[in-house]
């Protein structure tokens, strides 16, 4: 009986051994492939223009990982998870986007996104109306999302249309944040580390909707703006947007123990 759990004991010891080493293989084989593709993108210098906003995304995600650490505000906590997740989704895009069609990733990260933020803002704004609104929109916009999927845009083409009224809504409710600290009587607007979300939220949106609500057209007429707008302009904005999320992880009211 003895020698029977021996033998029983020893092949379990060779099963486990051979899959944690085809497990660190399959991750070891995986990796490679992903820093491969990642040096090859960086040797081509528009590659690597196109990788300067994807740094600055990088940055406010790890700035923000503190704040998962401390004694942050739990909203501070949500936007510090939103800003890791959209960095590793961007990088997996980015790394990606030459070997399959990813647009089924954004549009799935895109509602992620905008639902989120939408969160955060019904746990960081007081009025009741406001959240009540924002209640609805969830229901509307998941509604919108899945029509926009079966009948209209599908998955595997860019849902502009759920881009554009998700980030008008969110451009909505960063307007409805400044409203809210302007007529409080707190301490400086540039101590609250959702100022500073706000303000980026409403410049980059406000610089992106009026394109993305043209984009199909654009994009048949007027491809090469289309392209330099995207390239450029776009990820001006996007790169403005994480800088000043990254201010609001580093103003003084975001925690006194987070940096």
């Amino acid at each position: 009986m003895s020698k029977c759990c021996k033998v029983t004991r020893i092949c379990q010891n060779i099963l486990a051994h051979n899959f944690i080493r085809l497990k660190f293989s399959f991750i070891y084989n995986h990796t490679r492939r992903f820093l491969n593709l990642l040096i090859a993108k960086m040797s081509n210098q528009e590659q690597v223009v196109s990788f300067v906003p994807l740094f600055f995304i990088g940055l406010s995600a790890v700035v923000s990982i503190r704040a998962l650490f401390t004694n942050a505000p739990p909203t501070l906590k949500m936007l510090a998870r939103l800003c890791i997740i959209t960095f590793c989704v961007e990088m997996i895009g980015h790394v990606t986007k030459d070997e399959i069609d990813n647009y089924w990733l954004y549009n799935i990260f895109h509602f992620f996104y905008y639902t989120y933020l939408a969160y955060i803002f019904y746990h960081q704004l007081n009025s009741e109306r406001i959240k009540i609104f924002i209640a609805v929109f969830f229901v509307a916009f998941f509604a919108f999302a899945i029509y926009n999927t079966l009948f209209i845009q599908g998955l595997f083409s860019l849902q502009t249309y759920t881009m554009v009224i998700g980030g008008a809504f969110i451009f909505l409710l960063a307007g409805f944040y400044f409203w809210e600290l302007i007529i409080s009587e707190g301490e400086s607007l540039t101590r609250d580390p959702f100022f500073w979300l706000s303000l980026g939220l409403i410049i980059y949106f406000g610089g992106t909707i009026p394109f993305l609500g043209m984009f199909n057209y654009l994009r048949e007429n007027f491809y090469e703006f289309t392209v330099f707008y995207h390239r450029n302009i776009s990820n001006a904005f996007s790169i403005l947007l994480n800088i000043l999320i990254v201010v609001a992880f580093l103003c003084k009211r975001s925690s006194p123990k987070l940096f």
